[in-house]
């Protein structure tokens, strides 16, 4: 879920990678992508800045912030962060069985795993208006600005923003209210999905049609629903040997990028053709056949 902006089309992403490899994300059409871990897997989130800005990226893990602070990313700027950012341990994807088909579970469950990175945009600097002395016909400070004419006509660019004349013929600071330059306009594209995914029941077949026994019944009623599940959240795992410098900066309150993930275990993965490396075989010859043979190379049978 990476979305596109700026003047160049490009917008800021978050990945997850092992060894700075990025991991393949499954996305289906109307539902959250997902990254499949191992238990005890230790990962790190790859970011990109792509935009002529510098930008701040607040991460958070299991739906709770890692920190307070974000990472900064100048223009152009890739990392692989591998840790937390006030602790110094690593990123641990952990899994632990639960009990199936109960709802106060699900619901106690239903933010492990969640992965989410907002990119904020820094602000520009502000700088106050000076305090100005009334000299003749000129203010003085950071460089003298003609005042003409007898009301006191404004000739000259932005400082100061508020002038009134007096029936002297002299100019005073009007005491006018400011402009709020703390005041930003922020754009934000908070793009986010939200699914229910979890394991399907186990169905059966090749069952008899006669009518089932007690213990029969027994046996199907258990095949139906699994006892248990597994899940998995980040937690803490080694020591990391990655340190940040700390920059003053300031960043605005909007994020105008947001990318979302779920983080699931392998045993809720659904393997299609293309993950699984399927061997094939001529029925007619038995020869092994490539991936994409249409034709046994041996005997020349169509597969």
């Amino acid at each position: 879920m990476n979305y596109q902006n700026s003047a160049s089309n490009a917008m800021p992403t978050a990945n997850i990678a092992v060894n700075k490899s990025r991991l393949k994300v499954y996305s289906e059409a109307g539902s959250m992508p997902v990254y499949y871990l191992k238990k005890g897997q230790e990962f790190q989130i790859e970011l990109f800045n792509p935009t002529s800005d510098t930008i701040m990226a607040k991460i958070q893990l299991n739906s709770k912030s890692i920190s307070q602070g974000g990472l900064v990313l100048r223009p152009g700027e890739r990392v692989f962060l591998d840790r937390y950012l006030d602790v110094a341990k690593k990123f641990m994807f952990d899994t632990y069985e639960v009990s199936a088909n109960n709802e106060e579970v699900k619901k106690a469950i239903e933010n492990n795993g969640d992965f989410k990175v907002e990119f904020f945009r820094e602000r520009p600097k502000v700088y106050s208006n000076p305090n100005w002395i009334l000299t003749n016909s000129t203010f003085v400070s950071g460089g003298a600005h003609t005042l003409t004419g007898s009301l006191g006509n404004y000739t000259t660019g932005t400082d100061p923003q508020f002038l009134r004349g007096t029936s002297t013929g002299g100019f005073v600071p009007n005491a006018g209210t400011p402009v709020d330059t703390n005041s930003f306009n922020s754009s934000s594209v908070n793009c986010s999905y939200s699914s229910d995914i979890g394991s399907d029941s186990l169905g059966f077949a090749g069952l008899d049609i006669e009518a089932p026994t007690p213990d029969r019944r027994k046996r199907l009623k258990t095949s139906k629903s699994p006892k248990t599940m597994e899940t998995g959240k980040v937690e803490e795992g080694s020591k990391s040997d990655q340190s940040f410098n700390y920059v003053s900066k300031e960043f605005e309150y909007l994020a105008f990028c947001v990318v979302e993930y779920k983080l699931l275990p392998v045993s809720q993965k659904v393997n299609t053709t293309q993950d699984v490396n399927a061997r094939r075989y001529c029925t007619q010859c038995g020869r092994k056949q490539g991936p994409t043979d249409n034709f046994c190379a041996g005997c020349g049978r169509k597969q």
